[in-house]
């Protein structure tokens, strides 16, 4: 099967998964297993909504098959198809078919989800990360240290564990509620946001604490997609957070029941359900983005980094992706947002990151991204001792010279870094961030959010369209016409 055929058959999927009539669908479902091959679903599923997700799952498996066929030349097709069987024979032996199912599709390197569209119970295949502390002990304690496992906490206002930022003893006007309403605190490093919980779901109060200005504000957004289009309403007790924050905040978000797995970016978030893996304890039985190709590695960082909305369907009304599992396509169940021309939310007009959590946006923008690079070639998500856990100090430079540093593969000066920079080596225009990746963004205060595109932001740009240049964030005496005459005298051999 060619790669044509291949992409082929998956459009027609998506096509079948949009049919509103059941019968049709089921029809559909039937033919195209045929084409594709697929095992097709068994006849005695109890509801509309599981058969669909079967057969979705079987043809899945039969594309993915083809796939590994296609990339793998040294495998003959007769052996996959001799596995397939092989796996099939267990099945009907043991009774047991979604879960060998499962683990197949993870021997295949894509992870069973619930599919855009059809919900299966989103627990599935779901250990908890303490099932991985026995193993990864290492990874584990590091993962702990990071702020992924500190998304969501509890109330806790003294003590070591005191989790709570925010000075509930004061008498700003904007704050309008009390600790006691409090059930869930959110965030911690740029700002602190606070949840309540009414009936079933949370919903996060009308004011956030801004870390380091030590201040209260107003939090009532109006600029995303969802509050400027009045999918929700402006009160906040309107706007639940199952289906505006918890699909990033946790693991394995339960959309039915509207409980996670876990709380928190855990070890599953990015690594997928893990229960065969913890049954096998076989690398093969689990996904490690790393082993990903390069664009699918990206994008289990990408489902939470990447700003967008979802596809005009079921869950359009999500603000994350849902039934998304890492080692699948995001783009999918997430149509990214692209710079526009004009000065957007998200972006600036020129592309820039217009606000945090577009990092995916602007990476894939860059050089770096388009050379293989991935988030986690600087970034390790098992923490180190550097901000944003990079493997190295992106402040003193370290990190960047591995690669553009004297005698290394794509060094960008050959005696002082000062003949790049034009600056004294140590100062700060010196340091690489400030001018690849300067703060551009609004997380809690302007500007406190780097753009990831790596590009010399010239002060042309804040000339053109407003969007904040890394000359100006260190000479703010100066203005963007002086700073765009000085670069324009450098020279370069």
């Amino acid at each position: 099967m060619t790669n044509k055929k291949i992409e082929e058959y998956r459009q027609r999927l998506v096509e079948i998964k949009k049919l509103p009539d059941s019968g049709d669908r089921n029809k559909a479902f039937i033919k195209l297993a045929a084409d594709v091959g697929a095992s097709g679903c068994p006849k005695d599923m109890p509801t509309t909504g599981e058969r669909d997700a079967e057969h979705i799952r079987s043809i899945h498996q039969a594309l993915q098959t083809a796939t590994m066929i296609d990339m793998c030349k040294t495998v003959s097709r007769k052996r996959h198809s001799m596995k397939i069987k092989k796996y099939w024979v267990l099945v009907a032996i043991s009774g047991i078919c979604g879960g060998l199912l499962w683990m197949f599709k993870i021997h295949l390197g894509e992870l069973n989800a619930p599919e855009q569209g059809f919900t299966t119970e989103a627990g599935r295949g779901y250990v908890g990360s303490k099932k991985c502390l026995k193993c990864h002990l290492h990874n584990y304690k590091g993962w702990k240290s990071t702020l992924h496992s500190k998304m969501e906490q509890p109330v806790i206002l003294k003590g070591p564990d005191k989790t709570v930022k925010g000075d509930f003893s004061s008498d700003d006007s904007v704050l309008t509620f009390k600790l006691k309403d409090v059930d869930i605190v959110v965030g911690s490093r740029f700002k602190q946001r606070y949840a309540k919980k009414i009936g079933d779901d949370y919903y996060m109060l009308g004011a956030q604490w801004n870390v380091e200005t030590k201040e209260w504000v107003r939090y009532q957004p109006k600029n995303d997609w969802w509050a400027a289009e009045s999918i929700y309403p402006k009160e906040w007790d309107k706007r639940p957070t199952s289906k505006l924050c918890e699909g990033c905040h946790t693991t394995g978000f339960d959309i039915k029941t509207k409980k996670p797995v876990e709380r928190n970016i855990t070890c599953e978030s990015c690594h997928g359900p893990g229960s065969v893996h913890v049954e096998s304890e076989q690398k093969r039985d689990i996904i490690n983005p790393r082993q990903l190709s390069h664009e699918r590695g990206n994008m289990v960082c990408f489902q939470c980094h990447m700003s967008g909305r979802p596809p005009k369907g079921e869950f359009e009304t999500y603000a994350w992706p849902v039934g998304y599992k890492p080692g699948e396509d995001l783009r999918e169940y997430w149509v990214y947002a692209e710079p526009t021309g004009e000065n957007a939310y998200e972006m600036w007009a020129d592309g820039y990151a217009h606000k945090n959590r577009v990092q995916g946006n602007t990476f894939i923008q860059s050089k770096m991204y388009h050379e293989g690079l991935s988030c986690f070639t600087c970034h390790d998500p098992h923490g180190s001792r550097h901000t944003a856990f990079t493997i190295k100090s992106g402040k003193n430079n370290s990190l960047c010279l591995t690669c553009h540093g004297e005698n290394s593969p794509h060094a960008v000066f050959k005696v002082s870094l000062s003949e790049h920079t034009h600056h004294e080596d140590d100062s700060s225009g010196s340091k690489c961030i400030e001018c690849h990746m300067p703060k551009t963004g609004k997380n809690a205060e302007k500007w406190d959010a780097r753009d990831h595109s790596f590009k010399f932001i010239s002060p042309q740009s804040t000339l053109r369209f407003g969007t904040p240049n890394g000359c100006n964030n260190c000479h703010t005496d100066k203005s963007a016409e002086w700073a765009f005459e000085e670069v324009t005298k450098w020279k370069f051999e």
